[in-house]
């Protein structure tokens, strides 16, 4: 395959050449360029960057697209080094928790323990499945209730106290969680699933070194502390991730965030015109096509994996 220079497709373009078939063009910028009518088939057009460029009737036919080995590489260790930093930020939290809420089910108000596995499994699951907002909205309400039940009488405030702290804590991990997912779908989009599972793993065994490393009480309440989470936030996290590559609009944030990462440094047709234009049989991984013009563009038996077309 030729290592063909950006300016030298141009100038041989100008010139009428339209014939560039197996051509290396890693990494080449065509932004706004006009090359309408030119054949790429069977080039490496992994990091080519053809955003508002005019494509009409363009081959790719079997191209290959996506991230070069080097981003991909960088692209990989920031992808553990987040849920790596995601897990080990929940484990802080879930060990102030652990300390905070094993003091309040000692003291003479133990007959409200019940409150928090009912407040953490409600609000995760709400902002989860709904939207942060709604989940915050209702956690709102149920402290104004336990606000005016301290108000009323002294017994409550412990348990006000309670809510307010969980207000905390819960947006902390339910935020981690949805990064989290955000992270494996772009590794699903950029990658494989092996490696949307190898990041959660990077996620639990930081959350769970963190919880045994600041363990106050005993070794067997921080291995179910971790085991705990751990089986609340992975289902979670997989379940949101699975919708959100469903498409589910509730979850637009995670899809954003995961289409950045995912075609940051891929090849980007943002905003081209690929009318009538073919990608026949082509490889698209880590792809950008959104808000780029795709009237009666062709698709036929291509490899489709992480793009957008929004």
């Amino acid at each position: 395959m030729k290592n063909t220079r950006k300016d030298e497709v141009i100038w041989l373009y100008e010139l009428g050449e339209r014939n560039f078939q197996r051509q290396n063009l890693r990494g080449k910028c065509f932004r706004g360029e006009n090359l309408s009518g030119a054949d790429f088939s069977g080039s490496d057009i992994r990091g080519a960057d053809f955003t508002n460029a005019i494509l009409e009737e363009t081959q790719f036919v079997n191209v290959t697209a996506g991230l070069q080995k080097r981003q991909a590489t960088i692209l990989l260790s920031l992808l553990f080094l987040f849920a790596v930093f995601l897990g080990s930020a929940a484990g802080w939290v879930g060990a102030f928790a652990e300390v905070r809420f094993f003091a309040f089910h000692q003291t003479e108000q133990a007959n409200f323990a019940w409150i928090t596995p009912i407040i953490i499994i409600g609000f995760t699951f709400v902002a989860l499945t709904r939207s942060m907002a709604i989940g915050f909205s209702i956690f709102g309400l149920a402290f104004l209730v336990a606000t005016l039940a301290a108000l009323a009488s002294s017994a409550a405030i412990p348990i006000a106290g309670n809510i307010a702290i969980l207000v905390v804590v819960n947006a902390i991990v339910t935020s981690a969680t949805a990064a989290m997912s955000a992270l494996m779908v772009a590794a699903v989009m950029a990658f494989r699933i092996t490696v949307a599972l190898l990041l959660a793993l990077a996620f639990v065994g930081s959350f769970a070194l963190v919880i045994v490393l600041t363990e106050t009480f005993s070794p067997s309440s921080s291995i179910n502390s971790a085991i705990t989470v751990a089986s609340i936030v992975l289902p979670l996290a997989g379940y949101i991730g699975w919708r959100t590559l469903k498409g589910d609009r509730k979850h637009t944030v995670t899809w954003l965030i995961a289409n950045f990462l995912s075609t940051k440094w891929g090849t980007n047709f943002r905003g081209a015109n690929l009318t009538n234009a073919d990608f026949s049989r082509a490889v698209l991984q880590s792809t950008d096509f959104s808000k780029a013009n795709v009237t009666n563009t062709r698709w036929d038996k291509c490899q489709w994996t992480g793009n957008s077309l929004s």
